[in-house]
């Protein structure tokens, strides 16, 4: 006789048999993200305009990318940027198209991002996304010593049709009922990533002065070092925050009519 709690063993010997359906794999926008994009940019640009829209998904995507592998980032990304990049590409980092995951946990944060050296034209969009984090708990937060972490992101139109921005976000403080931490549409249409890339000042790379302003403005007491990079004073303790809404979020694409 087979046993009747064995159905989730493939019998033999008996008359039917049971087995597991596999769970299907999650979508994007099943996954837990444990962190929040809050972004801000220079006066005069339009934080939900397409271009600014492409420049925050290019870098949120491509920074997601590093926790859950490319083909399980945002939906579109993975064309966009053309695959995974090779190491030591000069214009796609590796470490934000990696099929496989990079960084092995996330962590509880806020990640504040500005957009600054922006530039749009009918078939490009351009800009530096300077960034730093909080975290709700007290500890080393190498994001804030030293205030240099900036990337570069461009973008190329490939289509007749640019594209519309998606819903407006219209309350920073609130989240929208109607909105997903990852999207659930192709921010990308449209368009190609050709720049995604880590700004390195030892290697020459030049950081924006609108990062640097930028920076300062949140961090006051922080003076430039030798080398060009604002560093905390001494004793200086990381503030720590709760995880921030995400602003803007992705509450859906652009509507017809």
């Amino acid at each position: 006789m087979c046993a009747a709690a064995a159905t989730l063993i493939l019998a033999s010997g008996c008359g039917t048999s049971s087995r597991i359906e596999p769970s299907p794999a999650p979508t994007p926008q099943d996954r837990e993200v444990l962190y929040s994009n809050v972004w801000s940019a220079d006066q005069g640009i339009d934080l939900f305009g397409r271009g600014a829209e492409l420049v925050r998904a290019s870098y949120e995507a491509g920074d997601y990318t590093a926790f859950v592998g490319l083909e399980n980032s945002y939906p579109g990304f993975g064309r966009a940027v053309g695959g995974e990049a090779n190491h030591g590409d000069p214009a796609i980092e590796y470490f934000m198209t990696s099929l496989e995951a990079e960084q092995s946990a996330q962590a509880p944060g806020t990640s504040f991002a500005h957009i600054t050296a922006y530039e749009s034209t009918e078939t490009s969009v351009s800009a530096t996304v300077c960034n730093y984090q909080l975290f709700p708990q007290n500890g080393t937060n190498i994001s804030l010593n030293p205030l240099n972490m900036a990337f570069r992101v461009e973008l190329e139109r490939t289509d007749d049709d640019p594209g519309r921005p998606g819903v407006p976000d219209a309350d920073a403080a609130e989240q929208d009922p109607r909105a997903h931490r990852v999207p659930t549409w192709n921010v990308f249409e449209g368009w190609k990533v050709t720049k995604l890339h880590y700004l390195r000042r030892l290697n020459g790379d030049v950081i924006p002065q609108g990062c640097t302003d930028w920076w300062q403005q949140q961090f006051p007491a922080f003076a430039p070092n030798a080398s060009g990079n604002l560093v905390p004073p001494a004793g200086f303790e990381p503030p720590t925050m709760p995880v921030a809404v995400q602003y803007p979020e992705w509450i859906g694409p652009a509507i017809s009519g």
